[in-house]
C-alpha cells in the first residue's frame, strides 16, 4: 500500500515560515534524495527487465513527491 502523498499548507511554506538558508538546506536535501532515490530507481528497473519484470512504478519511489516538493521550495 503506498503512504498518501505530502500535502503542504501555506502555513508552512508562507514567507514567515522559512528562512532563505532553510530553504536552501531544504533544497540541498531534496536533491540529495532525488539523486539517491533514481540510483535506486534505475537499479529496480535493471532488476526487474533482466528477470521479465515490469518496470516499477516511479511513484513506488516518491520521485514525482521529491520534484513537487522541489518547485515549491
Amino acid at each position: 500500500m503506498r503512504p498518501k502523498p505530502l500535502m503542504l499548507t501555506d502555513r508552512f511554506i508562507g514567507s514567515d515560515a522559512l528562512t532563505a538558508a532553510d530553504r536552501e538546506i531544504i533544497s540541498q536535501g531534496l536533491t540529495a534524495l532525488l539523486r539517491e532515490r533514481s540510483v535506486a530507481y534505475e537499479i529496480a528497473v535493471d532488476v526487474a527487465l533482466s528477470r521479465g519484470l515490469a518496470r516499477p512504478d516511479v511513484r513506488d519511489f516518491g520521485l514525482p513527491d521529491i520534484l513537487r516538493l522541489s518547485r515549491i521550495i
